[in-house]
């Protein structure tokens, strides 16, 4: 456990692991039961809330010394494509990647809702390929990505998560994060954690 982090080292730190920490999640609600019952647990409420909430991410991010790509916050006037599109509304979350301006056209509508809610725009750089990272307390299968998984896992302690990375010429820039459930993790991905530590229900 980093120093960092604040905990008590001479008491049990629990990884909540369901990976979806979303607000009124079954994960939400353990990390809220855990804090309650007064135990130090990863994530904490707070934490999770922020995770998923691309712009404050992004600051996040930044704030621990990783690299984010240049965004904006629109309703209307989109920034010239290529670009990752997230909404910021109560409806949706999902992430669309906007090639060209023809695709701006065909979704600018449906993103902003009629241009009701911003929508947050990544520029993408030319040549960058768009990748997603599995990460399972700091670690990854993917070995060009581990360190970058170890500093994600000590900026935002989700214990389990996806993390949308944008690459140019072996440089990482953070998109966003996404939920990583239980059920989805791979036998090798369980196995890793069940060297972890102590189980408990």
């Amino acid at each position: 456990m980093p120093a960092a982090w604040g905990f008590d080292p001479g008491r049990p730190l629990l990884a909540n692991l369901s990976g979806n920490y979303g607000y009124l999640e079954e994960g939400y609600y353990r990390s809220l039961d855990l804090e309650d019952a007064g135990e130090q647990v990863i994530p904490t409420t707070a934490e999770a809330l922020d995770a998923y909430v691309v712009p404050v991410a992004l600051a996040l991010a930044a704030r621990h010394g990783l690299a984010v790509p240049s965004f904006e916050v629109v309703t209307d006037r989109f920034p010239t494509p290529p670009l990752m599109a997230y909404p910021i509304n109560p409806f949706s979350s999902r992430a669309v990647r906007l090639d060209d301006r023809d695709a701006v056209e065909a979704r600018r509508r449906g993103l902003t809702y009629t241009g009701k809610y911003a929508v947050l725009c990544q520029r993408l750089p030319e040549g960058c390929r768009v990748d997603m990272l599995r990460v399972v307390l700091g670690s990854t299968d993917v070995p060009e990505y581990q360190s970058y998984a170890r500093e994600l896992f000590a900026c935002f302690r989700l214990p389990l998560m996806k993390a949308r990375v944008i690459v140019t010429s072996g440089a990482f820039a953070l998109s966003a994060l996404e939920p990583l459930p239980w059920p989805a993790l791979t036998p090798e991905e369980r196995t890793r954690l069940e060297e972890c530590g102590t189980w408990l229900d």
